[in-house]
Order: structure tokens, then C-alpha cells, then sequence
């Protein structure tokens, strides 16, 4: 029942029995002015009348406003506390629904301000070891220890512009996992971007000796932000060719699925991912290998930019791993955002 409902009830309750207090006193007073068993009537009835009256409204009023004040206080509780508490309240009517509401916000609320904590603990614990390693050949220089040579300079500027990328891929992240990602879409053949993106990445797989295959089964038209997909791929395809030996493979194949989404398979023939770690690959700064991930470059941040880029496309990016064998990630986008 609606709160509309319930107060027209209330009303209406309150309103019926002061008309039927009324008639009666009418009929008290029309059947005798001096009657004394009629004016005890006419005063029992009016007495009676008033105060069943005035006990419904309170009753009425408490009801509502009991409600409301408990939606305040634990509203001020999550507010205090800064951990989230579901609201429950009884009844499918508008305080109820303002209960949902409430838990939905509190609960994204909730959620921004972890992604923000994390986001902020994490940033702070990558950006330590270059601004150490900055510090360390400054403080050097300045003692004379080390020479103002350009070597030791192009060092420095390296660190520099790892710490950009590293701040430039959060600001991405932190934009994609709180909702705030603006998407400039438009129409595009998903092969075009594909093409563009293995283009990028010819000269150095042959440097490292990696076969680098394309394959087009179907081609398709997406509706999307070209320049994110294109980063997806990047990032899918940058780390496949990265953690792929000499002489290995990387086989990118672009396909339509019988729901019309578009599939794309990165498979390489890379050392694999065991089967505990997999989950965690899309993760802010998880690397399967610490040491080797840092040796051979990469924030820690590709795969996981890669899935919320996806997921704002209302696409899946799924992991598929076998030790010794190679890793395949498997991208889907709906050619058309779904509403």
C-alpha cells in the first residue's frame, strides 16, 4: 500500500468519525435541550468523539514520522561510522522505496570511497621506488659522488616519465572505476582499429623474434569510443607480445559470435599463469612475476585499465591460462551499447 493510500486512509478514518460525532451530538441536542439523560449523552459522545480523534492523529503522525526519524538516525550512523549498513524498512510504499534508494547511494558512496583509499594507497606505494631512485642520484650529485653525465641524466628523465605514465593510467582507472568515464563513441570497423593496433606493434615483434598473426573471420561495425578500444587492444596485445619468448607466437583473431557480439582472442605461447594468480590479473598493480614484470617495464595497471574500458563498453574480458603453454585473453563487445 502506498503512503498516499495511507494517509488518505488516516484522513479519511479521522474525518468519518467526526461526522459521525457530529450527527450525533445533532441528534443529542435535537431531542431534548433539557433533557439531562440527552445532554449526558451529548457530552459522552462529544468527549468520546474528540478523543478518539485526536489519539488517531497521533497514531497516524507517530507511525509516519517514527519511520522517517529511523531512516535519520541510521543516516547519520553510515554518515559517523563511514561503514555502510543496509536500511531495511517493512512495506512497498514511497519511505520504503526511499530505504532502497538511500542503500543504493550509501552503497556507491561506500564503494568510491574504498576505490579512492586503495587508489591512493597503491599510488603511493609505486611511486615510492621512483622518487627514491631520484632522490638517491640527486642527493649523489650533490655531494659530488656522482657526475652530472648524460647517461645519469637520461636515467633520471626516465624515472620522471615513468612516474607520468603511472599517474596518467591511475587517472584513467580511477575515472573508469567510479563511473566517471566519458565516452566520445561513434561508428567504426572493428578491423581498422585491430589493423592499427598490430601495425603498432610489428616493429617489435620482429626485434624480439615473436610471430605476430592477424586473423579476420567476420567484420562488423562497433559503436564506440575508438580511441579506448584501441587502448584495450594495446594494452591485451603490448602484454602478450611482452611476456612472450623468443620465437614464440602471438595470435590475434577477430570474430562475430551468434549474438552478434564481437570476439577477439589474444593467445600467446608465453609461460603461462598459474591457476591461484589467475584471478587476480586484472587487478591495480598485480603482476604474476614481481621482479620479471618490473625488469622488462609496465606500471601494473594494462590489464586492469583494459577490463574497466571494456566493461564501459558493456563488454567482458575474460583469462584463459595453461602453464608451459601460453595465456589467451578473450575480449566480447556488443556492437551497440545495450540500454
Amino acid at each position: 500500500m502506498s503512503l498516499r493510500a495511507k494517509l488518505a486512509i488516516g484522513i479519511g478514518s479521522v474525518s468519518t468519525l467526526t461526522l459521525v460525532a457530529a450527527v450525533g451530538i445533532g441528534y443529542a441536542w435535537g431531542n431534548g435541550d433539557n433533557d439531562k439523560a440527552s445532554n449526558t449523552v451529548y457530552w459522552v459522545v462529544s468527549l468520546f468523539s474528540l478523543s478518539v480523534i485526536w489519539v488517531l492523529s497521533f497514531g497516524v503522525a507517530q507511525m509516519f514520522a517514527g519511520r522517517v526519524k529511523y531512516l535519520l538516525n541510521r543516516a547519520q550512523g553510515i554518515s559517523s561510522a563511514g561503514v555502510f549498513q543496509e536500511i531495511r524498512v517493512k512495506g512497498n510504499d514511497e519511505i520504503a522505496e526511499l530505504a532502497t534508494l538511500f542503500n543504493k547511494i550509501s552503497g556507491e558512496w561506500i564503494k568510491g570511497e574504498e576505490v579512492r583509499n586503495q587508489l591512493v594507497s597503491d599510488a603511493a606505494h609505486e611511486l615510492r621506488t621512483p622518487v627514491a631512485i631520484l632522490r638517491g642520484h640527486l642527493e649523489t650529485m650533490l655531494r659530488g659522488a656522482l657526475e652530472l653525465k648524460h647517461d645519469n641524466l637520461i636515467s633520471l628523465l626516465d624515472e620522471t616519465k615513468r612516474m607520468t605514465h603511472l599517474i596518467q593510467e591511475l587517472q584513467q582507472i580511477s575515472l573508469a572505476e567510479s563511473g566517471r568515464l566519458k565516452l566520445d563513441r561513434s561508428w567504426t570497423k572493428i578491423s581498422f582499429v585491430l589493423r592499427e593496433v598490430v601495425d603498432i606493434f610489428t616493429v617489435d615483434a620482429e626485434e624480439k623474434q615473436v610471430r605476430l598473426v592477424y586473423e579476420e573471420e567476420a567484420d562488423c561495425e562497433i559503436y564506440c569510443d575508438i580511441s579506448r578500444i584501441k587502448q584495450v587492444l594495446i594494452n591485451i596485445i603490448g602484454n602478450a607480445i611482452r611476456y612472450t619468448p623468443e620465437l614464440g607466437t602471438v595470435r590475434i583473431r577477430q570474430s562475430q559470435q551468434r549474438d552478434g557480439k564481437i570476439r577477439i582472442e589474444v593467445a600467446d605461447t608465453g609461460p603461462g599463469i598459474p591457476p591461484d594468480r589467475l584471478p587476480y590479473i586484472f587487478h591495480r598493480f598485480y603482476r604474476v612475476d614481481d621482479s620479471r614484470s618490473r625488469s622488462i617495464g609496465g606500471t601494473g595497471l594494462g590489464l586492469a585499465i583494459a577490463k574497466q574500458f571494456a566493461e564501459a563498453h558493456g563488454g567482458v574480458l575474460e583469462a584463459f591460462s595453461e602453464e608451459g603453454k601460453g595465456t589467451t585473453i578473450i575480449l566480447q563487445l556488443p556492437t551497440f551499447p545495450e540500454v
